[in-house]
């Protein structure tokens, strides 16, 4: 019996080889619903019509589950109200699911997640995976509520249906005490409010007092003051996210200081001198230097301080002290001053070919916990749920990105905009071969702090280049703004 299912299976196979399959998406009437069309070898059917009100968006079309078959990832956008342009950015979650063909007919798996940015799609093991996020609420809504529920979760096409592999998901911790601004946001008569917290924060054995400001606009807590009994200062500390729906006092402590929540698990941690975001992860000191002529190192963390040594551009180097001591540096070829602060770092001495101590600036130092291809390359911003092509300053594209390897990603074309200009982006420039919603459109490989692309329309590429300014290059160099601690 089992020899016959496998043959079977192999027989299914060749037949879906051989069938030619094609999607497309049709917009109505009603700008909120569309249709899902399918062509299979030259003949037309509808698999989801306009009465089920989707807002669908095609992500990618491949053979998913490598049974011979192009199948399509479909992203279902929630929040859609009106006739007008739609803006990516004002919707209220996503959700995705797959259609598939079995030889027979097509397939829907389930749908999965509630996410606000992308979903995210790698390559491993020869597979593709999907990393979708569920939250009740984007961190930069309004809403009042605040879930601690949210989970991130990997799936895999399985057969024709979606697998979960993996999930990841953290409540909400634990507070000795704490208050939220749920009520707050119920009363609609309240502009402006404070709460206060009473608690012992440096156990010292006296009571200090963290205030917290609460906004009707953002509808949350977006100052935090700290008064210590101690000294007396009264520290005005910035909160890490556009505002806060919920505080709390922790038992853990850092320097000391008891460490504080913000939400439902970020944690803000006392540094010596004032409380600061927790990162989830721990980084390293190793940094390199991008400062092309070289980087000086001098004797205090000052511009004014003597300078004892430099490091060549592309040395890396361990930094021992990370100061908040500032500094801008005005340099010529940029057109705002660069930021950053003084580091302390350990050097061999030419002269004496000791180890010696030395402050750097900053502003000229890559992270390399930073260094990947996730990061800014001119007009390109790549991060794992997608990519940024930036026209200028008031026009963007958001693209799908599927991530090969550490070091390869492709774009898959898409026209998903935030742009009120004509881009060109759309035109066909009297091609056969175009670019298609879905398809990989372009491939780029990290090399060092240079992108190589390679495009698949390259035809297109130069009609567009042509006719618009080029902004599709075959080299892009890093941005190394973006990956500096400032």
């Amino acid at each position: 019996m089992s020899l016959m299912c496998c043959k079977t299976d192999k027989e299914e196979i060749l037949k879906q080889q051989d069938v030619t399959i094609s999607y497309q998406l049709k917009e109505g009437k009603d700008h909120c619903g569309r249709q899902l069309l399918a062509n299979v070898n030259g003949k037309e059917q509808i698999l989801i019509n306009y009465n089920e009100k989707l807002n669908l968006y095609i992500q990618l079309q491949d053979d998913f589950n490598n049974d011979g078959a192009l199948d399509v990832l479909l992203e279902n956008r929630k929040g859609c109200y009106d006739k007008g342009e739609y803006s990516y950015v004002s919707h209220e979650g996503s959700s995705y699911f797959i259609m598939t063909y079995d030889g027979k007919k097509f397939r829907r798996t389930k749908e999965v997640g509630k996410a606000w940015n992308g979903i995210e799609m790698e390559m491993k093991e020869e597979k593709l995976h999907f990393t979708i996020e569920t939250h009740a609420a984007s961190v930069y809504s309004n809403t009042t509520t605040l879930s601690c529920d949210d989970k991130e979760e990997v799936f895999v096409l399985d057969g024709y249906n979606f697998k979960r592999v993996s999930v990841n998901q953290v409540g909400k911790r634990k507070a000795i005490t704490g208050v939220d601004c749920i009520n707050l946001i119920e009363n609609q008569s309240i502009v402006e409010s404070r709460k206060y917290i009473d608690f012992d924060l440096d156990n010292d054995g006296h009571i200090d007092q963290l205030t917290l400001t609460y906004n009707k606009i953002t509808k949350g807590f977006d100052k935090l003051d700290v008064l210590f009994h101690e000294y007396n200062p009264n520290r005005n500390i910035a909160i890490p996210k556009r505002s806060i729906k919920r505080l709390g006092v922790l038992a853990s402590k850092t320097n000391e200081v008891n460490d504080l929540v913000i939400d439902c698990n970020e944690i803000l941690a006392w540094d010596g001198e004032k409380y600061k975001y927790k990162p989830h992860i721990t980084l390293n000191n190793r940094y390199k230097v991008f400062a092309k002529n070289g980087l000086l190192i001098r004797d205090q963390p000052a511009s004014y301080g003597n300078v004892i040594g430099k490091f060549d551009y592309g040395t890396e180097i361990t930094i021992l002290e990370k100061t908040d001591i500032e500094m801008k540096y005005n340099d010529k070829e940029e057109e705002y001053p660069i930021e950053g602060y003084w580091y302390q770092t350990e050097f061999i001495d030419k002269e004496s070919n000791t180890k010696r101590l030395g402050y750097v600036f900053s502003g000229f130092l890559i992270n390399l916990d930073y260094y990947s291809i996730f990061s800014r390359w001119g007009e390109l911003r790549i991060s794992k749920q997608g990519i940024i092509i930036e026209l200028h300053s008031q026009c963007y594209y958001t693209y799908p990105v599927k991530i090969i390897s550490d070091t390869e990603v492709e774009l898959i074309w898409s026209q998903d905009m935030d742009c009120k200009f004509k881009s060109g982006l759309s035109d066909n420039f009297d091609l056969q071969n175009v670019p298609e919603k879905g398809k990989p459109f372009a491939k780029y490989v990290w090399k060092g702090d240079t992108l190589k692309a390679t495009y698949y329309y390259p035809e297109w590429i130069k009609k567009y280049n042509d006719n618009y300014p080029a902004i599709f290059r075959d080299t892009y160099n890093l941005n190394y703004a973006s990956i500096t601690d400032w």
